[in-house]
């Protein structure tokens, strides 16, 4: 399992002084990058794929406890699911060792030319089955 540790900053918080929700997206989006870049799938190369992309295409998460700016965060990033054309990431967001939150995401290959669902790369399968 791959951890990338974050701290809350005063601009992710509400008038509440609370983490804002989307924010907590932002956060496992920053840990996605990370875990990928840590199996050898660097972004700038997926932006630049001359035929895939990679979006997002589902996003869900629980807060179980407040977050407030200055709150040090480890967010463990897993895959929990690879599919023919998706993968799924799971996300546990801990503070001082405590589970705060949970969320996954699901990404999908899509032909860029087409716009249409296209099989995983064999390599890119290979990079994400080192992680399961």
């Amino acid at each position: 399992m791959f951890t990338h540790h974050a701290r809350i900053y005063l601009h992710h918080t509400d008038a509440a002084g609370r983490l804002f929700f989307a924010n907590q997206f932002y956060l496992i989006h920053e840990a996605k990058e990370h875990f990928l870049e840590s199996l050898g799938l660097d972004m700038a190369e997926w932006m630049d794929h001359p035929t895939l992309t990679f979006p997002l295409v589902h996003a869900e998460a629980d807060y179980t406890a407040m977050l407030k700016a200055g709150d040090a965060l480890d967010i463990a990033v897993r895959i929990a699911k690879i599919g023919e054309t998706s993968v799924v990431f799971a996300f546990t967001l801990t503070r001082e060792g405590r589970p705060v939150g949970t969320a996954s995401t699901v990404n999908v290959t899509v032909n860029k030319k087409t716009g249409v669902k296209t099989p995983i790369p064999e390599e890119w399968r290979r990079r994400f089955n080192t992680a399961l």
